[in-house]
């Protein structure tokens, strides 16, 4: 009897064999070419049974340098016993580095895809590294899962996947090797100051799109894994790496501390932003085996419990009393501690509320005015032991560390001469000189890669606010922002406002896309912003500008630095391209020196 159940070629050089994944199985593996002896990547699962329920679905994804030895000591495996098929991937140009790198991506997307519950305890190798040729094999990720779709072993093309947040924010994202130096310097400061009853601090810097988020959510991943799962890394891996070293350590050390006493390792996840906290909410529901969506929570959450260990995203969002639109409530949580609320920051209650924290900042990405200032976020931390770690390297955007370098020179007003970026880094920005062919291009651009959309500074009042219908906004004549006779409209949704349906119709602001990942984004510099040529300076006009709460009770100069971290950080949300336009002739005059107009 034949048990080669199905094979797909491809252009690209690999084939994917298909075998029961039993002993039948296995003995036409062994006489296969690249059966042993050479690199492969495979994955075992129960997708073939026709009267299994998706939810019933289950899949393992690894690579090997025998296929025909791991598949035997798969079938050995107890956790494996319900798996009934194999998928091999075959390549002649396979190597150890390419099949630790298409492992990894193939758990991301498939964790991200919902086909199948990943029986995987890990996302791969831990470290994104280059390696002869990576962009060939990278290459071949997309043409595998073509074919894997096909094969219905997929929900969603390639494209869907990478656009949506358990993708994007997935545990199984492989982390840069400075990321992994950070991780890793904090969890082992971390376990030693908790083992000597020292109150720690570990303080993440990196400017926007360095993949702060990624870094804590790894990190998160790591310790709930190691609480909640005895991994025996014998049974998954060829190689024992620094990760699986560190993954020991954790597990010896979360076993000391239930023993010492005699409860669970309290951990929490602090997001500020409320779009972003429902967002990565999400995220953990979907890998709910592991992490649980109750871990996360907002900056008032911690009066509920006293916590080991709490991770803060986006630190400098943390707010004080002044200008926060909660008094009341933040009065009411600074009169349990017996404090004047104009002394105490959300960052005192959260050192009050842990034993360590590790806390994601940067104040170059301050935009509100009730943001915690550096002052009050040095003060919170006086008592506490430091240390930290920096982030260099751009992730999110192909315009790399030198597009972001270049936006401050650009904005600082020092910068000598024009940089294309397009041509070298694949980064697509552009001036326009219509708002509405900017407008109508990022629409475009969302058809064919999807989440793009377009953004503004806060110039103009907000009139639709309470009207919850577009078309209804539309019918009233309520649009917020006018422009050469076009008309728009505020977004409607604060949470999740990126996925909301009607999002590319709309005009979103920082407070709903900080945070966010998009594909293109396109940005209007609003009224209040212009350029000074006889000073050489930017300058900003608040009676032009409606946020009340980045206005209230602060300085101008305050204000000022608020408003040009909010353009910034919006002009680095694209991964593929930035489009701006200026309402201002002087400011669009003085950008377009430094930035390719848009034909």
């Amino acid at each position: 009897m034949f048990y080669i159940i199905q094979e797909n070629m491809n252009s690209n050089g690999f084939i994917i064999k298909e075998y029961n994944f039993d002993s039948n199985g296995a003995a036409i593996v062994v006489s296969e070419k690249y059966g042993s002896d050479w690199p492969v990547v495979y994955l075992i699962h129960n997708g073939n049974e026709l009267n299994k329920p998706d939810n019933k679905k289950e899949l393992y994804v690894g690579e090997t340098s025998s296929a025909i030895n791991r598949m035997q000591q798969h079938l050995k495996n107890p956790e494996r016993s319900n798996l009934s098929t194999i998928n091999i991937i075959f390549d002649s140009e396979f190597n150890k580095s390419a099949i630790l790198d298409i492992e990894q991506n193939l758990i991301q997307l498939f964790a991200a895809d919902k086909k199948f519950k990943l029986q995987n305890l890990n996302g791969g190798q831990s470290e994104k590294h280059n390696y002869y040729q990576r962009e060939k094999y990278i290459n071949k990720i997309d043409d595998i899962w073509e074919i894997l779709h096909k094969k219905g072993l997929t929900n969603n093309n390639i494209e869907e996947i990478k656009n949506s947040n358990l993708f994007k924010y997935s545990p199984y994202n492989t982390l840069t090797s400075e990321q992994v130096e950070a991780s890793r310097i904090a969890l082992y400061d971390m376990m030693k100051k908790i083992r000597d009853g020292v109150d720690g601090t570990s303080i993440i810097n990196g400017a926007a799109g360095t993949g702060k988020t990624i870094v804590l959510i790894n990190m998160i991943y790591k310790i709930a894994l190691a609480q909640k799962k005895k991994v025996d890394f014998s049974l998954e891996e060829e190689d024992f790496t620094e990760s699986q070293k560190l993954m020991h350590d954790l597990q010896e050390f979360l076993t000391e501390f239930r023993e010492k006493h005699n409860r669970d390792f309290k951990v929490a996840y602090v997001v500020p932003q409320t779009s972003l906290r429902k967002t990565i909410s999400v995220v953990f529901k979907n890998f709910s085996n592991i992490l649980s969506p109750k871990m996360v929570i907002g900056p008032y959450g911690v009066f509920k419990d006293d916590y080991d260990l709490v991770f803060v995203d986006e630190a400098h969002r943390l707010n004080h009393y002044k200008n926060n639109a909660e008094r009341g409530h933040y009065k009411e949580k600074a009169d349990l501690y017996g404090v004047n609320p104009n002394d105490i920051t959300m960052l005192d209650f959260i050192v009050k509320n842990s034993k360590y924290r590790i806390l994601i900042y940067d104040e170059n990405q301050t935009v509100k005015g009730s943001d915690i200032t550096k002052e009050e976020f040095e003060k919170a931390l006086k008592n506490s032991y430091v240390s930290k770690f920096y982030l260099q390297t751009q992730m999110r955007c192909k315009g790399g560390s030198s597009y972001i370098n270049y936006l401050d020179n650009i904005f600082n007003c020092i910068q000598k001469e024009k940089i294309t970026f397009d041509s070298d880094n694949e980064y697509d920005f552009k001036i326009f000189n219509n708002v509405n062919d900017m407008i109508e291009k990022i629409k475009s651009l969302d058809k064919k890669y999807g989440l793009c959309r377009n953004a503004a500074g806060y110039s103009w009042e907000w009139k639709s606010k309470g009207i919850n219908d577009y078309n209804e906004i539309i019918k009233q004549g309520k649009e917020d922002i006018e422009i050469d006779g076009y008309k728009y409209v505020w977004n409607i949704e604060n949470k999740e406002f990126i996925l909301s349906e009607n999002s590319v119709n709309e005009i979103g602001c920082i407070h709903t896309l900080q945070g966010y990942d998009l594909n293109y984004i396109g940005i209007i510099f609003g009224r209040e912003i212009d350029y000074d040529p006889k000073t050489n300076s930017i300058i900003i006009d608040l009676n032009k500008f409606y946020d009340v709460y980045v206005k209230q009770d602060n300085p101008k100069h305050v204000v000022d630095k608020y408003i040009l971290n909010s353009y910034k950080v919006l002009m680095s949300r694209g991964i593929k391209g930035c489009y701006v336009y200026c309402y201002n002739d002087n400011l669009r005059k003085y950008l377009s020196k430094y930035i390719d107009k848009f034909d």
